[in-house]
């Protein structure tokens, strides 16, 4: 940080990259200063976890693990309307349609 608002004449945060570069501005309110959130990656199937359905909302949750850029992982839910649920079945018994071809299977 080069400067902060309020420090002399300044009205906003001026900014430079450590170690030197090109001096940059941002708003005094901070608000593009919000850490940048770390990309997911991917997400896979959470082990132990079931998937579960809710008759009232007509919807499925599969437990699932996001996993980021940085390494981490979070644990959340894939939430699934009826229509979806469909979807995705005709998806996945594709691949594993295309699984069994590719392991000599029948199918």
């Amino acid at each position: 940080m080069v400067a902060l608002p309020g420090e002399g004449s300044a009205t906003t945060y001026h900014l430079r990259p450590p170690g030197g570069g090109t001096q940059w501005s941002a708003p005094a309110d901070g608000t593009t200063l919000r850490p940048v959130p770390v990309k997911a990656t991917h997400a896979t199937l959470l082990v132990g976890r079931d998937a579960v359905y809710d008759p009232r909302a007509r919807q499925g949750s599969v437990p699932i693990e996001f996993h980021f850029d940085d390494g981490s992982a979070l644990d959340g839910a894939l939430i699934l309307t009826s229509t979806e649920l469909e979807r995705l079945h005709s998806q996945t018994s594709r691949l594993l349609d295309a699984h069994e071809r590719a392991l000599g299977g029948t199918s």
